[in-house]
């Protein structure tokens, strides 16, 4: 990891000396050890900061639509779910793939810290990838623990930890060892309707409408969001579950098909809720009803809720 951080650094900074990109868009590390957070570099002052460590989670994809407005040419750091991102971005005619460089990073898991906490590992000055081990660093010392038992719950059932799209790669690629995805939307269809209806209930009454699933989502990609239109105004300002609820359902519904499967809209949400549950229901679904598909791998292959069969199942119709 200590080799690939200088090579990043390598590869941004010839990029902007040799005016081939105007931004770049990487990482750069926080004030405290489990903060890694997006970086906007356009000199080479910045090009210092860059990094890559376990804790560089964020997907920039979605920061592309912004930053293409005003520039030529952009440079983007891609893990396996960013490159995902940005291929439904592409997909969904949002950038242009001739104005984005694409650095691929094998990623072999990243590192949840509330999960580092848990154990006990709060008061550490520093987390480094070791292999298949974590390096914690405090005053007392080192520690070496298993990287896996901190890893992401999306990290542990990711299915492309390599870009699937890239114009350059750094390093080597790694090998998926992915959990069974689908083992929480399995336990949640053995309950009954009503069980169900009062789980999510529960769940969507703790939400705050902050919007952050929808705001780092790259499926959630429109010009003007459904919910910002003012007239006419499809969503109420009053905290009541029934509007909870529809802004959720009506957010799913919107990506299905086109969710990568990142899981950011869980991470993000600061009252913690499973929403990668809800759309790996979807997910789930569209697998079972049309065939496997995974949103993101391929920007040629269009998704198939915006094609037309006429094998396809239609289970709404009486036989």
């Amino acid at each position: 990891m200590k080799q690939l951080n200088e090579v990043i650094k390598e590869v941004a900074a010839q990029s902007l000396s040799r005016g081939e990109v105007d931004l770049v868009i990487g990482w750069k590390k926080g004030d405290l050890w489990w903060q890694s957070y997006p970086a906007f570099v356009e000199g080479d002052e910045g090009v210092a900061d860059l990094i890559w460590d376990p804790f560089c989670v964020p997907n920039l994809s979605r920061y592309l639509l912004e930053e293409l407005d005003d520039k030529s040419k952009v440079a983007i750091f891609v893990k396996g779910c960013d490159a995902l991102g940005f291929n439904q971005l592409l997909q969904d005619k949002r950038v242009e793939r001739e104005k984005v460089y694409l650095y691929g990073i094998p990623c072999d898991g990243l590192v949840d810290p509330r999960k580092l906490e848990a154990a006990g590992h709060k008061w550490l000055s520093e987390v480094r990838r070791d292999g298949d081990e974590l390096v914690l660093v405090s005053k007392e010392g080192e520690q070496r623990v298993k990287a896996r038992d901190f890893m992401y719950d999306k990290c542990l059932t990711c299915r492309y930890p390599n870009p699937v799209t890239y114009d350059q790669m750094l390093g080597e690629a790694v090998e998926a060892q992915p959990q069974e995805r689908f083992a929480g939307v399995e336990e949640l269809e053995k309950i009954s309707d009503d069980e169900r209806f009062e789980y999510w209930a529960r769940q969507f009454s703790r939400c705050i409408r902050c919007f952050a699933c929808r705001n780092v989502c790259p499926a959630c990609s429109c010009r003007e969001c459904i919910f910002d239109i003012p007239e006419p105004r499809w969503l109420g300002k009053a905290k009541e579950l029934s509007e909870d609820q529809f802004y959720h359902i009506i957010r799913a519904y919107h990506v299905a098909g086109r969710c990568v499967d990142c899981g950011e809209c869980t991470r993000v949400c600061p009252v913690d809720l499973p929403l990668q549950e809800l759309n790996r229901k979807f997910i789930k679904d569209i697998n079972e009803l049309y065939g496997e598909y995974d949103a993101g791998v391929d920007p040629e292959t269009e998704a198939p809720l915006v094609t037309y069969n006429t094998n396809d199942p239609a289970a709404f119709t009486e036989s």
